[in-house]
């Protein structure tokens, strides 16, 4: 889920991204600078789901940041149910995710314990976080042990291997209503994100089905004999029942949760599974993600940027340094946010820095394969 602006438009865009930027502080002012990098396209749905509920969200001014070309934003606040229901489904699904993979002896011998130790810190980060949103966190929490169980069911088929990942998701999008004080929303909502995570689950199948044949891991694709025609018949099914249950719920503002969960999951679906040809016993192929470019200009961004935006300072953290006040004029902020500006999304003129620091923000810019950030008009993912 990493949409580009060509795709969203303008408006559609800078709030997409005021949900991002927005999860990214609320992780900082919750509970680190290192969490931040826990910042994900998948889980801001759930601040997405909770304005589209409830109409509006709390939001506030955000400092300059490199990965926006230094401007300010009006951003999703910290302080915020949406924010925070969305930062304590990272922090829960990460503590979950490194649990399971200390548990399966994916990590080398010598990082298990320090990986043990992250992953409780995380656990009761968003436990914490959890429970200020009214949010019980034991279903996402558990969601590995009961894969695990799943898959010790002799001839369990896919659809029953996928399912503990949709009950995890279901809960937390379900929750997004009782957020938005729509607990109308909370059953279709739950069917909505069921279908989700079980879409989720099955994409990174196919994303790990090589890597996952050549080490011998479980995969529920090997496990059942998927092929890439059955697949992608699953995943489009998956598709039409998120679809027919955001259709059940009533959302005030449905247009951004209409892209996302429409045309760019579709796209997301035709990305990992291509039009597979009709389903025969020569279709045998493993199910694969396309090769995508990394690109020499992201790698740079990355070393460079990653450090103002993660350990802060005066180059996007929370504060301007006295340089950069001469410079530019204007009081200096208070650390973190000013105070709460109107609701409304969007930033300010362009300091200094590309705007092409939104490379990060969907899947072909990150690989250079669109211009559309940097002023052109078409993109290589159709």
């Amino acid at each position: 889920m990493r949409p580009c602006r060509s795709h969203l438009g303008p408006d559609l865009h800078a709030r997409w991204q005021a949900h991002l930027c927005g999860l990214c502080l609320t992780l900082r002012d919750s509970v680190g600078q290192a969490e931040r990098v826990l910042t994900g396209y998948d889980v801001l749905l759930l601040s997405v789901l909770v304005e589209a509920q409830a109409g509006a969200v709390e939001t506030t001014t955000a400092a300059p940041c490199p990965l926006r070309g230094f401007t300010r934003a009006t951003v999703v606040a910290s302080t915020s149910g949406a924010g925070r229901l969305a930062a304590a489904g990272a922090l829960v699904g990460a503590a979950a995710g490194l649990a399971d993979k200390v548990v399966d002896g994916d990590l080398p011998r010598a990082a298990r314990r320090p990986a043990s130790r992250v992953a409780d810190r995380l656990d009761r980060s968003g436990t914490a976080l959890a429970a200020s949103v009214g949010l019980d966190p034991s279903v996402v929490l558990s969601a590995p042990a009961a894969s695990a169980a799943a898959e010790q069911v002799p001839g369990a088929d896919l659809r029953s291997l996928l399912a503990p990942t949709g009950r995890a998701v279901a809960s937390l999008f379900a929750h997004t209503a009782v957020v938005a004080g729509r607990p109308e929303n909370v059953p279709a909502l739950g069917r909505a994100g069921e279908a989700f995570g079980a879409l989720v689950h099955l994409l990174d199948a196919v994303e790990d089905h090589a890597g996952d044949a050549a080490a011998g891991r479980f995969n529920p694709l090997l496990a059942t004999e998927t092929l890439p025609a059955q697949a992608r018949r699953l995943a489009d099914e998956l598709v039409a029942e998120v679809d027919a249950a955001l259709r059940d719920a009533h959302l005030v503002d449905r247009a951004l949760v209409d892209v996302l969960l429409g045309a760019e999951l579709s796209r997301a679906v035709h990305r990992a599974l291509p039009d597979a040809a009709p389903d025969t016993a020569s279709d045998t192929a493993p199910a694969t993600v396309p090769a995508q470019r990394t690109g020499l200009l992201t790698l740079l961004l990355a070393v460079l940027l990653s450090p103002a935006v993660f350990i802060g300072g005066s180059w996007g953290g929370g504060s301007w340094g006295p340089r950069r006040r001469r410079r530019y004029g204007g009081p200096r902020p208070t650390y973190g946010y000013p105070q709460p500006g109107p609701p409304v999304y969007g930033y300010g003129p362009r300091r200094v820095g590309p705007s092409c620091g939104q490379l990060l923000a969907c899947n072909c810019c990150a690989n250079l394969a669109c211009n559309a950030c940097c002023c052109g008009n078409s993109c290589a993912n159709g």
